[in-house]
C-alpha cells in the first residue's frame, strides 16, 4: 500500500528511512556496503535510516538504481525495521 496522506515531512522521512533499511537488509548489505555503492559514508546512511536527515532527491535516484527498484517502492508502508532486522513473521 502506497501512503497517500502523509501528515508531515517527518512521516515521509520515517517511511523512507524504514524502506532504505529494508532494502539494504534484504540485499544483506551493511551500512558501509551501501555507503560505498552510493559514494558516501556510513554515518550519512545511518542518519538516513534513523530519519535524522532528509533524503536528497538525487539520492532517491541513486538508491533505486543501487537497490534495483522503482522509486515508488521507497514510499510503500512496510512493517517497521527494528534493530536493523527484518521481521519475517
Amino acid at each position: 500500500m502506497i501512503i497517500n496522506n502523509l501528515n508531515n515531512g517527518s512521516q515521509t522521512r520515517e517511511l523512507l528511512a524504514n524502506n532504505i533499511a529494508f532494502f539494504r537488509l534484504e540485499k544483506g548489505w551493511t551500512q558501509e556496503d551501501l555507503a560505498e555503492k552510493l559514494g558516501t559514508n556510513s554515518v550519512y546512511i545511518s542518519n538516513l535510516e534513523n530519519a535524522k536527515k532528509n533524503v536528497r532527491v538525487d539520492y532517491i535516484d541513486k538508491l533505486t538504481k543501487v537497490f534495483g527498484i522503482k522509486p515508488e517502492q521507497l514510499f510503500i508502508a512496510r512493517k517497521n525495521i527494528k534493530n536493523h532486522r527484518i521481521d519475517l513473521q
